[in-house]
C-alpha cells in the first residue's frame, strides 16, 4: 500500500476541543519496552485519544457522556480495553518494524516525504489544546504513520507464502428463514437484560405454538409468523466446518440470531481459531437447518432461553457464497500472518509499564460535524477497498473511516 493510503486513513481529521481540563502526559516516558527498543508514552496515548475522535459520537448517543470510564465487559471499563488493545497493537507495529529485514521491507525517500507532509498538516490543522489532549508531536505522527506503513508492507509481504485457497465447499453459504422467540428475557432499549415474569414466558410459548399450529394448516412461515404476532426473517450461513478447529463450550451464550439477509461472517463460536466462517446460530439450529431439505421448514426448536423455527430456502446462496469465499481467504491469510507474528513475539522479551499506562486519562470527547462526513466516507471508502486484506489483523484501535471534528467538550 502507497504512503498516501495509510496517510488518508488515519489523518483524515481536524480536531477542537473547547473544555480542555485534561492533564498533560509526559511523552517521552517508556510505557513498553520491545527488547531493547522503548516505546513512548505519548505514542501510545496519541493512538487511544485519536480512536475516541472517531468512536465519541457513536458511543455518546448510547452509552452517554464520560462513557470511558464505563464497564463494558467484565471489570473493564472502554478506556482500559482501548488501553489493552493500544499497547498490543504497539507490541505488533514493533515487532513488524524489527523484522523488516526479514521480507526486504522497506519505507522509501518518497514515501517519508509524505508521511512528513501528513504530520505537518495534521499538526497545523489543529489547536494547542488539540495537541496537548492528543500528546501530539509531529515526530510521533510520523512514527504512527510509518509504523502502519510498515505494517501493510510487511503483512502483503507475509501472506505471499500462505495457502489460501478456498474449496466450493468452504465457501458454500446457504440461506435460511427463522421465527426466533425469546422466552426467558430480552434487552431494553438501554440495553439491559429484563428477565420476563412466568406470565411472560408463557405468553412466549402460547406465540411459538401458534406458529406451529398455523403451520401444520398449511400456512408458510412469514405468514405463520405473522398471524401469531412475530416476524420471520432471513439470513445465511456457513455450512463448512473446519475440521481442525478446536470445540469452546461456550456456543450457547452468544447465540443471537443472524436474521438479515447480509451474511453472518462473524461473533460465536462453536470453533476456535477457525480460519472459516462461522455462525451466529445456536448449534441445534445449525444442526437442523443441515438436516432439511430446501423448502423444508423445521420443527420447533427449544433451546435454555429461545424458541426457533427454521425453514431452509437454498443449500447454497451464491451472492453469500462468493462473499464468504473472500472471506474465507482472508481469514486464512490471517491466520498464516498471526502464526508468523506469534512466532516473532514468543522469542521477544516483551515489557510493559503498567504504572505508566494508568496516567492515560480521558477528560473530554469529541463529535463528529455534518460538513465533515461527505469527505470522511469518500476517505473511508477508497482507504478501505486499498485495505480490505488487512482488516481482520488492524487492532481495534484504528480510526480508519474518522474524518472528524470536535465541537464540544465536557468535564467528566
Amino acid at each position: 500500500m502507497k504512503a498516501k493510503k495509510v496517510i488518508a486513513m488515519l489523518l483524515a481529521a481536524t480536531l477542537s476541543v473547547t473544555a480542555f481540563t485534561g492533564c498533560a502526559i509526559n511523552k517521552t516516558a517508556t510505557v513498553a519496552t520491545l527488547d531493547k527498543e522503548d516505546i513512548k508514552l505519548g505514542l501510545v496515548n496519541f493512538m487511544i485519544r485519536y480512536q475516541e475522535a472517531g468512536y465519541d459520537d457513536m458511543y455518546i448517543q448510547y452509552m452517554g457522556e464520560g462513557y470511558w470510564d464505563k464497564t463494558v465487559s467484565g471489570n473493564n471499563t472502554v478506556l482500559e480495553t482501548w488501553k489493552k488493545n493500544a499497547i498490543e497493537e504497539a507490541h505488533e507495529l514493533y515487532t513488524l518494524k524489527a523484522h523488516q529485514s526479514d521480507y526486504d521491507v522497506e519505507v522509501s525517500d518518497d514515501e517519508k516525504k509524505e508521511i512528513k507532509k501528513a504530520a505537518e498538516k495534521f499538526m497545523k490543522a489543529n489547536s494547542d489544546d488539540v495537541i496537548d489532549e492528543m500528546s501530539a508531536t509531529e515526530e510521533i505522527v510520523e512514527e504512527y504513520l510509518e509504523l502502519r506503513l510498515i505494517k501493510s508492507k510487511m503483512y502483503a509481504a507475509i501472506i505471499k507464502n500462505a495457502d489460501s485457497s478456498v474449496t466450493d465447499e468452504e465457501a458454500n453459504m446457504a440461506a435460511y428463514t427463522i421465527v426466533k422467540l425469546d422466552y426467558k428475557g430480552a434487552y431494553d432499549s438501554n440495553y439491559q437484560y429484563q428477565t420476563y415474569t412466568d406470565e411472560q414466558s408463557a405468553q412466549i410459548k402460547a406465540q411459538a405454538d401458534a406458529v406451529v399450529e398455523a403451520l401444520a394448516g398449511g400456512s408458510s412461515l412469514e405468514d405463520a409468523a405473522k398471524a401469531a404476532g412475530t416476524t420471520a426473517t432471513t439470513g445465511t450461513y456457513a455450512t463448512y466446518v473446519d475440521p481442525d478447529a478446536e470445540k469452546t463450550d461456550d456456543s450457547d451464550k452468544k447465540s443471537d440470531d443472524t436474521e438479515s439477509t447480509e451474511s453472518s461472517e462473524s461473533s460465536d463460536s462453536k470453533t476456535k481459531d477457525s480460519v472459516y466462517t462461522t455462525n451466529n446460530l445456536d448449534q441445534s439450529v445449525v444442526d437442523a437447518l443441515n438436516s432439511l431439505e430446501e423448502g423444508q421448514t423445521s420443527d420447533l426448536i427449544t433451546t435454555d432461553s429461545t424458541y426457533y423455527i427454521v425453514r431452509l430456502d437454498k443449500k447454497t446462496d451464491e451472492k453469500a457464497t462468493e462473499s464468504n469465499r473472500k472471506t474465507v481467504k482472508g481469514n486464512k491469510e490471517d491466520k498464516y500472518y498471526n502464526g508468523i507474528l506469534s512466532g516473532w513475539q514468543d522469542d521477544e522479551k516483551w515489557s510493559v509499564k503498567q504504572k505508566q499506562l494508568d496516567k492515560i486519562k480521558i477528560h473530554n470527547y469529541f463529535t463528529t460535524t455534518k460538513k465533515d462526513k461527505k469527505a470522511a466516507d469518500t476517505s473511508a471508502t477508497e482507504s478501505t477497498q486499498q485495505s480490505e486484506s488487512t482488516q481482520q489483523s488492524e487492532s481495534t484501535n484504528s480510526t480508519d473511516t474518522e474524518n472528524t471534528e470536535a465541537v464540544d467538550g465536557t468535564e467528566n
